[in-house]
């Protein structure tokens, strides 16, 4: 069984409760450890006095609200319950996650120490974002566990969480100060170095794993039960105390309970069939029943049977036991009295061997104590060899690595500069070439255009020649139309008022019929001249009825072909009118564009720019005296142009605008490069401090520091170590020097040249390298001869804090006034750019507009 030794907490935690570096120690404060398990202490390590003691058995941490105490917990717990769903406090999958910063990577290490043997061993995680990104999506964020036992090699304080660990006492290391020395290393760089670690010393037996399950496995096999702390944090899920855990409120609250205790969550298989078989037999019970009875009565029967038998083959065993067992004793006697005798000659022959071979084992343990004494001193002394080599290397591919920054940043400036002035020429040489196409493209619109117009002028005074005559077919076919109307109407009353009189006709015939039939039949009239009148009658009738029917259906049809052409005159009336509303809108249409483009050359006439551009003056208008237009003139500066001027003076405008935009754009590119040099002078000096050295000093100085040869640059080593009243002397003697390097240490002089004669720098400039006493040392008397050589006064910024914070003042200065004459200057070259652009596509509206009306 393990109990908590310490905690360490590296770079984790919420903002308001964060552990940037933190170790709680538990240890030696309990009862000694019972059997102390034997342990090799660490290099450079003191023995431990006395026997090893049990960590503290409780602890009280004091904090007040938001300190921190919930935080500790759930970081324990993500360590021996790993997954979002176990944290404490609730099921939110992020509390984890906001722990831990875009650039932090998170460790959480556990030292636990066994109760019986002493043996420690140490469970920790690490956690980082993927990228350097906070993310909502919780595959970005990465987790991994690992387990080590701490002996030579590494330990709970000499975890390689940064680039380097100070290694401290026991005693300093309880004070709870930070051994992290550097950078934090990455995910990746701890996991590499924990590897090699475990490679190079097989005794800390180092795992990583990243996989959950597989981890809780291993925790197992290490004899930390994950199921002890899954109940700690249910007891600690709301902070409670523990008898909360065991509250159930009824049978099904107990059984659920007691099946989480024994039974493993993730393997409901093994518990369903376990409760299928209980049911199974529990079914088949009386079954069992009745057959255990049966059994049981049985053996009462047969059990008096098996003890008779077994006396009896226990008598026959004895008598044959005691019969044998004299013989061999007989035997074994005479052969031990001869073997007793054999084997005390040969114990003292081996009592005399062990003596001499107890002497050569203390010799060749004496021996071997020595050799691995030396082993490690060597190997100590080779690793630290190694990591001096490797750091040396680092040194040189960082230094490798911001030359090239530096030149690729640099390349970067000239290719866009070089890009931007390609695609400048470009986009020009384009423009140029599209107006160049799109001329006769443009003067033949402007000719369609008026072609257009005249055409819509023709077909507008056709369109109401057309509609006045259909007016009048429409007023004639109104006229016939309402004639063959009144006509049909009448037709169809006579033909209804015949009908009529045909019916009451036919029924008087029938009547007449009928009277004259009865008069015939009694005798008053003679039956041959009664048929001839009605006859007669009757076929007038019908003549009628067919006449009025005739002129009916004439009416009719009369009707229906004037409604027809009534019809077509209307459609053609409204085709003239809609003809004739076309042409007023089209000619609306081109007397508004003309108007436009009027505004337009009326608006690019009134421009400034252009009459700066071309030096005129206002010239005088007919009747008045040329003084006065002079005097006009230079009252209110250069006179607007017109807009026949403008049109004119097109091309030579657009080739002055080109011209300036070309000078602004040049200037302009002077401006920012000298505005980027301040920057980087400014950046330099800071708040504080002398101007910078040239950069091939400062790359040598670079150099010569991770080679562990200390050195200067020349400026600075004058401004701090030489009296300001000197400057002026030593500058003269030594200009080299003081331009140059200075290496603080004498000794290293011979060190530092061998080191820049192999690091192939290949500056730009002479750089001179020299000690400070070749610096001060001091110079010849002047001979009264002029050696041909001077001189060029520096800047005293260089070397003089009052001189340089000058400097910084003027400099910045200097880049507000540039920066305004940057916006200025850019706001000016946007203005020529936009008046170009409208003096070229007002000289190809004018050439349109030239060549339409020639055509």
């Amino acid at each position: 069984m393990y109990e908590l030794s310490r905690i360490r907490l590296y770079s984790i935690g919420p903002a308001g409760a964060r552990y940037a570096d933190t170790v709680l120690d538990l240890r030696d404060v309990g009862d000694p450890v019972p059997s102390p398990a034997p342990a090799q202490a660490d290099f450079f390590e003191e023995e431990p006095v006395g026997p090893p003691r049990r960590p503290a058995p409780a602890g009280v941490l004091f904090l007040e609200n938001g300190g921190g105490k919930s935080v500790l917990l759930k970081l324990i717990f993500s360590v021996m319950l790993p997954g979002h769903r176990n944290t404490l406090g609730g099921a939110s999958s992020g509390v984890l996650r906001k722990f831990l910063l875009a650039d932090d990577c998170g460790h959480v290490a556990l030292e636990w120490q066994h109760t019986l043997t002493g043996e420690t061993v140490v469970v920790g995680k690490v956690s980082e974002w993927r990228g350097r990104q906070v993310s909502s999506d919780p595959r970005r964020f990465a987790e991994a566990w690992y387990s080590f036992r701490p002996g030579p090699g590494m330990s709970l304080d000499s975890l390689p969480v940064a680039e380097s660990t100070v290694l401290r006492p026991r005693a300093d290391a309880a004070d709870g100060t930070s051994g992290a020395r550097g950078r934090r290393r990455t995910m990746k760089g701890f996991r590499d170095v924990l590897t090699e670690t475990g490679k190079s010393y097989p005794n800390l037996d180092v795992v990583w794993e990243e996989v959950h399950e597989r981890w809780v496995d291993h925790l197992g096999r290490l004899g930390l039960d994950p199921e002890l702390f899954r109940y700690q944090r249910e007891m600690n899920a709301d902070e409670g105390e523990a008898a909360g855990l065991f509250s159930v409120k009824n049978d099904s609250d107990f059984t659920d309970l007691l099946l989480r205790a024994v039974t493993d969550t993730r393997d409901t298989d093994g518990l369903a069939d376990l409760v299928h078989g209980f049911a199974h037999k529990l079914g088949r019970r009386a079954e069992l029943s009745a057959e255990r009875e049966f059994t049981a009565g049985s053996l009462d029967l047969l059990a008096r049977v098996t003890e008779a038998a077994a006396e009896r083959e226990s008598a026959r065993a004895v008598h044959g036991t005691a019969e044998r067992r004299a013989r061999a004793l007989a035997q074994r006697l005479a052969a031990r009295g001869v073997a007793e005798r054999a084997r005390a000659a040969e114990l003292a022959a081996r009592v005399a061997t062990a003596a001499a071979a107890a002497s050569d084992a203390d010799r060749s343990r004496a021996h071997a104590a020595r050799t691995a004494a030396e082993l490690d001193f060597r190997h100590a002394s080779l690793a630290l060899a190694a990591a001096e080599k490797a750091a040396a290397a680092q040194r040189r591919e960082l230094s490798e690595a911001r030359t090239l920054h530096a030149a690729w940043q640099a390349a970067e400036t000239v290719l866009a500069h070089r890009a931007a002035a390609d695609r400048s020429a470009r986009v020009a040489a384009a423009i140029r070439e599209a107006e160049r196409d799109a001329a006769p493209a443009l003067a033949a619109r402007g000719r369609a255009a008026a072609a257009l117009v005249r055409a819509l002028h023709a077909a507008a005074a056709a369109s109401e020649g057309v509609a006045a005559d259909g007016e009048e077919r429409a007023a004639a076919l109104r006229a016939a139309s309402e004639a063959a109307h009144r006509d049909a109407t009448a037709a169809a009353t006579e033909a209804q008022r015949a009908r009529s009189e045909a019916e009451h006709l036919r029924q008087r015939l029938a009547e007449v019929e009928q009277e004259t039939a009865e008069a015939v039949s009694a005798g008053w009239l003679d039956g041959a001249g009664a048929h001839a009148d009605p006859a007669r009658a009757a076929l007038a009738a019908s003549d009628a009825e067919r006449t009025a029917v005739a002129a009916w259906e004439a009416a009719r049809e009369a009707a229906a072909r004037t409604a027809d052409e009534a019809r077509a005159a209307a459609a053609e009336h409204a085709a003239a009118e809609l003809a004739a509303a076309r042409a007023a809108d089209a000619a609306q249409a081109a007397e508004a564009a003309h108007a436009a483009e009027h505004r337009a050359a009326a608006a690019l006439a009134g421009e400034e720019r252009l009459a700066t551009l071309l030096g005129l003056a206002r010239a005088p208008a007919p009747g008045e005296r040329p003084d006065a237009a002079d005097a006009a003139g230079a009252a209110g500066g250069q006179a607007p142009l017109t807009a026949d001027e403008v049109d004119r003076s097109a091309e030579t405008l657009g080739e002055l605008l080109d011209e300036a935009v070309a000078t602004a754009e040049r200037r302009l590119f002077d401006l920012r490069t000298a505005a980027a040099d301040d920057s980087r002078i400014l950046g330099a000096l800071g708040d504080g401090g002398l101007l910078p050295p040239g950069p091939d000093v400062l790359a040598t100085v670079e150099f010569l520091g991770e080679h562990g040869i200390p050195a200067l640059p020349g400026w600075r080593y004058l401004a701090q170590a030489v009296d300001p009243v000197d400057h002026a002397a030593v500058l003269a003697a030594r200009p080299e020097l003081v331009d140059g390097v200075i290496i603080t240490d004498p000794g290293s002089h011979a060190r530092a040249r061998e080191a820049l004669g192999g690091a192939a720098l290949l500056p730009r400039s002479a750089v001179a390298v020299g000690t400070a006493a070749a610096l001060l040392a001091p110079t010849p008397p002047p001979d009264g001869r002029d050696s041909g050589v001077f001189l060029v006064p520096p800047n005293p910024a260089m070397h003089d804090e009052r001189a340089a914070d000058a400097e910084r003042h003027a400099l910045r200065e200097r880049a507000t006034a540039r920066d305004a004459d940057i916006r200025a200057l850019a706001a000016g070259i946007a203005a020529d750019r936009r008046l170009a652009a409208r003096l070229a596509s007002r000289e190809r509206v004018t050439t349109a507009g030239m060549g339409a009306s020639s055509s």
